[in-house]
């Protein structure tokens, strides 16, 4: 339930300001990975019995603000295979709000003819709008804008209180590891796209006192022409936003300032869900350890976090953001 989440019981103020439902299945899993000596897991993908991943938890606090402002329509954006779509789409679905997703290109794969089949079976509406600025455009000058009853919900659900989602699951890993379920991680390694994860998670991190390094994997482009997308600075204006209502709600936090990590930029390659080699060799090197990864984002971070592996001398954490479930699970339920 949301009373027990690790952030209100930390921060019982916030309560009356920040409403959440409850979503998934939280908290998340945790162990180490076999055969990788100092290595461990978040288990994200396991957010959701029918559709796990890392925008479940963002969603909890997103589809609590659309109940209370009476939405009728929600509006997102992402690429053709958006994982924030699908996982959209089934909230949306349960609370009976209609859902159009607008899409840009992608590279076609597997995922994303799978995610397009869940979005439609789950009732969303699907508008291509073709390129990314586009898109962009259509979302931000949709006219719809102007009805009390729609809301807009920026790309990989990531909103200011979307983020809280994650600044949650950084309380939650801190619980896990006062536990004992794993040692504190040298570095939590974690792809970033919409920003929003890893905004949330940096500072979850630093309000759990956790020396813990975030190691931030670039995985979408950085710049839309001249406008900065996918950067340093642009988590950082997440952030800001977080710690401005924390700020504004908890009085123990008035002088909080959380610093946002340098985004890895070596394992993007050569576009937005344009898969690597090194993404490749990932994803079978996870598979038999028995976890399910996709090229566009979490291989790309998992490719980077074995490369730490091989030098680090203390423990690592790879946060695991990709849904494991099966499409039936989700289908069943449509």
């Amino acid at each position: 339930m949301p009373s027990e989440l690790p952030l209100f019981q930390r921060f019982p103020s916030l309560r009356p300001h920040l409403p959440c439902l409850s979503l998934g299945e939280l908290p998340t899993p945790v162990h180490d990975l076999p055969g990788v000596p100092l290595a461990w897991i978040k288990r994200d993908d396991l957010s959701h019995p029918l559709y796990g991943g890392n925008k479940v938890r963002k969603l909890a606090f997103v589809a609590a603000e659309m109940q209370a402002k009476r939405v009728r329509r929600a509006y997102t954006f992402g690429a053709t295979g958006t994982n924030a779509g699908v996982a959209a789409a089934m909230v949306c679905r349960d609370l009976g709000i209609a859902l159009t997703v607008l899409t840009f290109d992608q590279p076609d794969s597997p995922t994303v003819e799978k995610n397009q089949a869940l979005m439609r079976t789950l009732g969303a509406k699907l508008v291509h709008c073709g390129s990314l600025l586009n898109t962009a455009l259509a979302f931000y000058l949709h006219p719809a804008r102007l009805r009390s009853d729609s809301y807009f919900l920026f790309a990989g659900c990531s909103n200011p209180v979307g983020l809280f989602g994650y600044v949650n699951a950084a309380l939650e890993l801190a619980d896990q590891i006062e536990a004992g379920q794993l040692p504190v991680p040298q570095a939590l390694v974690v792809p970033v796209g919409s920003n929003g994860t890893a905004a949330g998670l940096a500072v979850g991190l630093q309000l759990a006192g956790l020396p813990t390094r975030l190691a931030a994997v670039r995985v979408a482009p950085s710049h839309l022409g001249p406008i900065p997308t996918c950067t340093t600075g642009e988590v950082q204006k997440m952030i800001n936003q977080t710690v401005l209502f924390l700020r504004k709600h908890v009085p123990e936090l008035a002088g909080l300032q959380v610093q946002a990590p340098p985004l890895d930029e070596r394992w993007y390659g050569a576009g937005y869900g344009v898969a690597t080699a090194q993404g490749h060799a990932a994803i079978q090197d996870f598979a038999a350890m028995g976890i399910a990864l996709e090229p566009t984002y979490s291989a790309k971070a998992a490719a980077a976090f074995l490369a730490l592996r091989a030098h680090a001398e203390g423990p690592l954490l790879f946060w695991n953001t990709y849904n494991s479930r099966p499409t039936q699970s989700i289908l069943g339920a449509a």
